[in-house]
């Protein structure tokens, strides 16, 4: 009996701590499109915490195989949008936004290695509690 409360309680402990590792925004890969040519790639964002995220931009650098860098943002909206929370367990696109950017001018095989410099996440005008994690390679 005592073995069995002893276990139970082991468990119950340990269930806090699963819970704050799976809390966590996880940002990875989406499909390469082509448009006019250019390589348009693309993000999706899992809200995995148990807040709503109002907003979530990761910025990349694509390095080239002919030596060029092409910086895009990716954005779950627009910055001073209408707002489009993400809510817990929501998966969302974060896409370019055509009228913010330029087109990379590049086929989606020309590009060499992908950099992260920058993540940002904001809930109510604030910056995340939860950490966010950014994964490029597929």
């Amino acid at each position: 009996m005592i073995g069995r409360l002893v276990s139970v309680a082991l468990v119950v402990m340990a269930l806090p701590a699963l819970s704050r590792e799976d809390d966590i925004i996880v940002v990875t890969r989406g499909p390469d499109t082509t448009m006019y040519g250019a390589c348009v790639p693309s993000l999706v964002a899992v809200n995995r915490a148990n807040l709503p995220v109002d907003y979530i931009q990761v910025d990349l650098e694509f390095s080239l195989r002919d030596g060029r860098t092409h910086h895009h943002e990716f954005k779950s909206s627009y910055r001073y949008g209408a707002p489009q929370p993400i809510l817990p367990n929501a998966t969302r696109a974060l896409i370019i936004h055509g009228d913010e950017s330029r087109p990379m001018m590049a086929a989606c095989a020309d590009i060499a290695g992908i950099r992260v410099l920058d993540a940002i996440c904001e809930t109510d005008g604030k910056p995340c509690p939860t950490p966010i994690s950014v994964k490029v390679d597929r």
